[in-house]
């Protein structure tokens, strides 16, 4: 009865309907597959309710065994709790019994580490004065007034003996200073300084007198004009070793680097280079005879120092080191390889400190030559022809500091791009204003014009040349940057120039001066390119976009924009430096895209003025009756069409005219962009405007091979490359009428790759298609 009742969904029922397909389709005798099939069903029923029981049977017992878990869990969880109770009140009262004696440890601790302080202070007095004793004590000195150390009777008691053993407390004296830099125990610092400064002194006349006495006695300097007498073999190995001792003591009572500054500044009133260190003081004390000369006649009322003449010390110096460098690399250099400082090159340490003469007076003539151009440009030549001569003749490294610092200080900068920028326009006036401006240097000399460069163009990216070695040596790239924006300036100038006279000369471009200022902006393209690759414009490449990067952080962070951290790292530059598009490009790309329009623009109107009288003359051949021509069969000696040879005659003394008057790089870029113009002009108003029967096809064949093509020989091997679209078309057009037919059939195919192919059998490459077809309906027999 309640099988009888039973209701299917529509889901059940179309599982049964699916199944009964399945099972039994449309075959009756498959009926017998119902018992089978029941039988089967009630195996599965059964399999089912025994894995129910199984299941509920194994639920209520899971149940239980995890109810019996978690009232553990609960009871462990309490007992904690309580035990956290207790703990916490226990600790509670801990900490109250024993605040009292915390706040009373707290101000012990802090007593202890001042009386520490105190104690660290107390013996870095003691150690200080222990050496400045031990010092004392070396020299033999008993306890006087300051003033009496410096005093003659004092200078004598000092015992050579005594000499090392003060000179090495002396070193630790000093080492002492540098270890106290970053205190913040001013008074202590101060007193260390004093201390340091006061022996200094009085090791420093001692051992500067001795060592002047022998350098003396060695002939130093070496700028005499008589040779004294030379001493003895015997006496020069005893200076010899008296110096090296000497030397030795001197680079000891070497002064910290921020002590040894305001000494050399506040005794001779000299300034480091940027990035360099305090002179080795022995080196400092061969430089002072020289010091003196050199203030005698360049500083003074001398008639030497004249700042229209800065020649005549930066000469002075070179011939100095010059002068000195053998001393310095035989017997200076092998005294300081022996030392703990073998990383210094004597000659180089000599080098820097004549260097910062030279850069003092620099400073103190530029304000007075700043406002005279002509003073200043002849100054800053002199000065980069001095730094390039000091470094390529007198091995001064390229990593060491000059003197062109000075010249980047901001006015004097500003002043000398103004400068360049100024003569710059000024050459550029002279250099359009010549009668040989658009006239090769080179016309009279066989083999090497093939680039015909006019005079103007060359001489100016000459003068663009000078400016890059000019500012190529200055040490930083920020300057370099100013000085690259100042280039591309002119260059910009000087396009606008030729774009000018350009338009002037654009009612004959076939002229010389046209084709002149071709030849000239492909120079220029070629020059560009050429510098785009080198090592120094890559990098200021990189400098320039670095730049750019920052400015634009900076630029968000001023306008107080909000960026998170997404953001932020689009714009950083650690961000675009390691991306490929980062490095691509060069900083002359904007240019070179400018010229290269321009060199375009102006090919196009010599290609149409040349294909617009090539057509002119094309107007018989245009309406020639291909249909009419009889067979190649009925003459003995087959000729060109009359009415194309005046065609051929034109182009080809066109093509002469320009090429006599282009580079061959340009002349090559023209007649390619001439010969597929005329191609496609003879396609387009010849071939696909005619009717042709056999003997006007190969007519129009005959003249393309024997007449067009040999008109281009001259500038290629193989013409017909070309003109291919002329060459598929006399292929097409000699077909004999068979093959012909056929191919029409073909071609008539929807399937495209199959007529493609069918083209490519006939060796027609260029022509589509369609073209193909249309060009096949020319022929009258079809």
């Amino acid at each position: 009865m309640a099988e009888e009742n039973l209701q299917f969904t529509p889901k059940i029922v179309q599982h049964l309907s699916q199944l009964i397909d399945h099972e039994f389709g449309d075959d009756v005798k498959a009926l017998e597959k119902v018992e089978e099939l029941l039988q089967d069903a009630v195996k599965r029923r059964d399999k089912l309710k025994t894995d129910l029981n199984v299941a509920t049977a194994e639920i209520p017992t899971e149940i239980r065994k995890a109810l019996t878990e978690a009232d553990s869990s609960i009871t462990r969880i309490d007992e904690i709790t309580l035990e956290y109770k207790q703990v916490r009140r226990g600790v509670t009262g801990q900490l109250t019994d024993v605040e009292p004696m915390v706040e009373g440890l707290k101000e012990m601790v802090s007593k202890v580490r001042v009386l520490e302080r105190s104690l660290d202070y107390i013996k870095w007095l003691m150690l200080v004065e222990e050496l400045s004793s031990e010092i004392q004590g070396s020299l033999l000195v008993t306890t006087a007034p300051p003033s009496l150390f410096t005093s003659t009777d004092v200078q004598k008691s000092l015992s050579a003996n005594a000499t090392p053993s003060a000179v090495s407390h002396f070193s630790k004296l000093s080492q002492v200073y540098e270890s106290l830099q970053e205190s913040k125990c001013h008074h202590l610092l101060e007193f260390v300084e004093s201390t340091v400064m006061f022996w200094y002194r009085i090791l420093m006349e001692k051992l500067a007198g001795e060592f002047s006495e022998i350098t003396k006695a060695l002939g130093w300097p070496f700028v005499t004009v008589a040779s004294p007498m030379p001493p003895s073999a015997a006496t020069v190995e005893e200076l010899k070793m008296r110096l090296d001792a000497c030397f030795s003591y001197l680079v000891k009572l070497q002064l910290p680097d921020i002590l040894a500054e305001t000494e050399d500044k506040a005794t001779k009133g000299i300034e480091l280079l940027p990035g360099s260190q305090p002179i080795l003081l022995p080196i400092q004390l061969l430089l002072d005879p020289l010091l003196k000369r050199f203030k005698y006649h360049f500083f003074g009322n001398r008639q030497t120092n004249a700042v229209d003449k800065p020649e005549w010390y930066f000469t002075q110096i070179l011939n100095w080191v010059r002068d000195h460098s053998h001393f310095l690399e035989q017997t200076i250099q092998p005294i300081l390889n022996k030392s703990e400082i073998s990383n210094i090159v004597a000659k180089v340490e000599f080098t820097r400190g004549l260097l910062q003469l030279a850069a003092k007076k620099l400073k103190i003539d530029i304000p007075d030559i700043i406002f005279d151009d002509q003073l200043l440009s002849h100054t800053i030549d002199e000065l980069l022809l001095f730094d390039k001569e000091l470094r390529s003749q007198y091995g001064y490294p390229d990593h060491e500091p000059g003197c062109l610092h000075v010249l980047t200080e901001k006015q004097c900068f500003e002043k000398w791009i103004s400068v360049e920028k100024n003569f710059a326009g000024q050459k550029m006036d002279v250099l359009l204003a010549s009668k040989t401006a658009w006239i090769s240097q080179y016309k009279d000399v066989t083999n090497i014009d093939d680039a015909k460069v006019p005079e103007c163009v060359e001489n100016f990216m000459t003068l663009i040349l000078v400016i890059t070695e000019r500012y190529k040596s200055l040490p930083s790239p920020t300057h370099h940057l100013r000085f690259l924006e100042l280039q591309l300036d002119l260059i910009d100038d000087f396009r606008i120039r030729l774009l000018q006279v350009m338009k002037l000369k654009s009612s004959a471009p076939l002229s010389g001066q046209y084709c002149a200022i071709v030849n000239g902006i492909e120079y220029i393209l070629g020059v560009l390119e050429e510098w785009s690759n080198q090592l120094f414009f890559i990098q200021l490449n990189f400098f320039k976009k670095e730049q750019q990067s920052m400015e634009k952080i900076n630029a968000a962070l001023e306008s107080n924009m909000e960026m998170d951290e997404e953001a932020f790292s689009k714009i950083s530059p650690s961000n675009d430096t390691g991306s490929e598009e980062f490095y691509q490009g060069s900083v002359f790309d904007s240019t070179v895209e400018l010229y290269s329009h321009l060199k375009q623009e102006m090919l196009q109107t010599l290609r149409r003025v040349i294909i617009e009288e090539i057509k002119d003359r094309c107007w018989d051949y245009q309406h020639h009756k291909w249909l009419t021509l009889p067979s190649h069969k009925d003459f003995i000696t087959p000729s060109i069409t009359t009415s194309f040879c005046d065609v051929l005659q034109t182009c080809k003394a066109r093509l002469h005219e320009v090429q006599e008057l282009l580079s061959a790089v340009v002349f090559n870029i023209l007649w390619e962009a001439v010969a597929d113009s005329l191609g496609q002009f003879i396609f387009d108003r010849v071939i696909m405007n005619g009717q042709f029967n056999e003997g006007g096809a190969k007519q129009l064949s005959y003249d393309v091979s024997k007449g067009l093509l040999p008109v281009f020989t001259d500038y290629t091997s193989k013409p017909e490359s070309y003109f291919r679209i002329l060459k598929d078309s006399c292929t097409l057009l000699n077909l004999n009428k068979g093959s012909l037919k056929l191919l029409y059939a073909i071609l008539q195919d929807e399937e495209q790759e199959k007529a493609r192919a069918a083209l490519v059998d006939m060796k027609v490459y260029k022509l589509s298609v369609s073209q193909a077809m249309r060009v096949l309906k020319l022929r009258a027999d079809i």
